[in-house]
């Protein structure tokens, strides 16, 4: 039922953040080998290695039928891939839009903080939903194998994301809005100060 559809962008302060996803935790040696073919490596560290996140098509699809059935079934109101920049983007990302903030924090890892929020591992969404319909998400989950990771929720007109005990993230939507909307703006005027040099 296509009136049902999820957006990509949270609608509502108050919600419920969980991040969808289809497999275990990877190990450090994984993490660093795949987070060459991430965007933060490209664009951050200027460097590309090692070989993109492993896909387990088996996985994906039961990932992608359990988040069908969730929409469907009216407990999501949005829903954003991570595949493109990681957690940290999917979350920013799916705050601009209506500008509502977020506060989550995230567990402890032993991955470095640069992989736990910008690596792009495969077959994880980033959903919200209103609280009433946590627990049936999460039995929704089980019931696919598949897990669903509290994140946090959404309100306010800043992302607060922290690491452990550790604030990673702090800024106001409309800080990040400019550097999301300017960025190619600033590519271009850099790019023509170098070649003017």
């Amino acid at each position: 039922d296509v009136h049902k559809a999820a957006k990509m962008h949270f609608a509502h302060a108050g919600r419920k953040i969980i991040l969808l996803r289809a497999n275990d935790a990877g190990d450090a040696v994984d993490a660093e080998v795949e987070f060459g073919s991430s965007e933060y490596a490209k664009e951050i560290l200027g460097a590309v290695w090692g070989y993109p996140p492993a896909l387990d098509i088996e996985k994906e699809a039961t990932l992608q039928r359990a988040l069908v059935a969730l929409i469907q079934a009216g407990l999501v109101e949005s829903a954003h891939d991570c595949a493109d920049g990681g957690l940290a983007v999917a979350l920013v990302e799916s705050a601009l839009a209506a500008g509502i903030g977020l506060n989550v924090q995230l567990p402890q890892q032993k991955l470095s903080l640069e992989f736990a929020l910008f690596g792009e591992d495969a077959s994880r969404v980033v959903i919200s939903c209103d609280p009433q319909h946590l627990a049936r998400i999460q039995q929704v989950a089980e019931e696919y194998g598949i897990f669903a990771d509290v994140l946090g929720e959404t309100g306010s007109d800043r992302v607060e994301i922290s690491l452990g005990a550790q604030s990673v993230i702090s800024a106001s939507i409309t800080e990040l809005r400019n550097a999301y909307e300017g960025a190619l703006e600033k590519a271009l005027r850099t790019e023509a100060v170098a070649s003017v040099s």
